[in-house]
């Protein structure tokens, strides 16, 4: 903008307050380092100041403080702030003032962003503090239709909205408890290792590719060939051990090529097992567009700043992926490690969660995958109708009982429901009973 074009916007939006003094409330709505010329940042500040005094904000006293003051203004400055005041058109003047502090402090961060990048940081951090410090500048600025009326017109909108604003899990009792996965929100999987969080994880991942939507899984814990092994087992039946042994029947090569055409074909599962950052799952967003992102799982998530507890490692982790939900208007699941505090007793609330309770706080749901034991696992039997025997003789072939709990749910209530987990097809059945 003209700097000449820049002084009169400035000018204009003082001069009106000074003419209409019910307009002094739009001072709040300003601060200084949106100025640029000088003598309107002085008229500013006087102007803020007599409206936290209780003052009329006028001519007279807007002198009277500059004498007071002994500034050196001089009486034609403040004349041609008057003459450029107007009763109209300063909301739009306030928006352009607060574009061009925007503007300014972007480009400030490109330049220290460049800076850094030049002096041999490391680009991921430089990228990541570039983020951090441009959602800063912007949300700033975030408050424009927070009143009522506004929002009851976006609910009205959603509500008589014919397109869908979520999609399903794929597992009744998560869509039936949960409702879906819904854009801002972010759903923690959590279990003992190898109860089955990422094989849940995939089983969802699958059933979304169904529904057309786009899945990006960050892998810290496999290879990407290794994870695409898993849901090959899981659509053809054949095995993982099978297939990294390759011992495949004729049979088995039909059905893994089949799977694999049809992937391929729709391209909607992308697999990466070399982001290990925030800023570089941030940037991997913004390249693919996902419709749905899952980190296997958060503990394994690299720090790009030095700290010194854990605790507050992995809380920063979670906190970051919950903002991802917004940030992205996308769903997020997290994956996460149980810790051994529970033992084998049914996990509930915030306790299990190694490493920080802040994965449970910053969730919209948590969903924990429970191996039954004792008196849980004689009830489950019980609950299904079979006897024991026969509940043993299918788990050395594999297949386990396990509850899925859903233990926290903002918006609904919490439920429990016994699964059968095939552990060769990496698959959950819910059983009916």
């Amino acid at each position: 903008m003209v700097k000449s074009k820049a002084v009169e916007i400035e000018q204009a939006i003082l001069g009106t307050i000074i003419l209409d003094n019910k307009l002094n409330y739009k001072l709040d709505d300003l601060n200084e380092n949106m100025f640029m010329n000088s003598t309107c940042i002085e008229i500013f500040k006087i102007m803020k100041e007599l409206r936290k005094e209780n003052i009329i904000i006028d001519v007279a006293t807007v002198k009277s403080k500059i004498d007071e003051k002994s500034l050196a203004i001089k009486m034609s400055s403040l004349t041609s702030v008057i003459t450029w005041g107007q009763t109209f058109g300063i909301d739009g003047y306030i928006k352009i003032l607060k574009e061009n502090l925007a503007r300014r402090s972007i480009n400030q961060n490109c330049q220290r962003l460049l800076e850094g990048i030049n002096f041999g940081e490391n680009i991921d951090t430089c990228i990541y503090k570039f983020e951090n410090n441009i959602r800063k500048i912007l949300d700033k600025d975030t408050y424009e239709n927070d009143d009522v009326h506004s929002i009851a017109e976006k609910v009205l909108d959603f509500l008589e909205s014919k397109k869908d604003v979520g999609f399903k899990f794929g597992i009744s009792l998560l869509d039936s408890t949960i409702g879906g996965l819904f854009k801002g929100e972010l759903t923690t999987i959590a279990a003992k290792s190898g109860v089955g969080k990422t094989a849940l994880a995939l089983q969802i991942m699958l059933n979304s590719a169904k529904q057309g939507k786009k899945t990006l899984f960050i892998s810290r814990e496999m290879t990407s060939e290794q994870v695409f092994m898993r849901n090959i087992c899981k659509i053809t039946g054949v095995s993982t051990r099978n297939m990294k042994s390759k011992e495949i029947s004729e049979s088995d090569w039909k059905l893994i090529v089949n799977a694999i055409g049809d992937l391929r074909e729709n391209n909607l599962i992308y697999i990466n097992d070399k982001i290990d950052t925030i800023s570089a799952i941030r940037k991997r967003i913004r390249q693919i567009k996902p419709d749905l992102l899952i980190v296997d799982y958060v503990q394994l998530l690299t720090s790009q700043k030095s700290m010194e507890k854990r605790e507050r490692e992995v809380a920063t982790f979670s906190r970051e992926l919950k903002s991802m939900t917004l940030d992205f208007d996308i769903p997020i699941i997290q994956l996460s490690q149980l810790n051994d505090e529970m033992k084998d007793f049914r996990p509930y609330g915030d306790r299990p969660m190694r490493d920080s309770k802040a994965i449970y706080h910053d969730s919209n749901n948590v969903v924990y995958i429970h191996q039954l034991k004792g008196s849980d696992y004689e009830e489950a039997v019980k609950d299904i109708g079979e006897s024991e025997e026969l509940v043993r003789e299918s788990e050395y072939r594999g297949i386990k009982i396990v509850d899925l709990i859903v233990a926290k749910c903002r918006d609904g209530q919490t439920r429990h429901k016994h699964f059968c987990y095939y552990g060769d097809r990496l698959h959950f059945q819910e059983l009916n009973y």
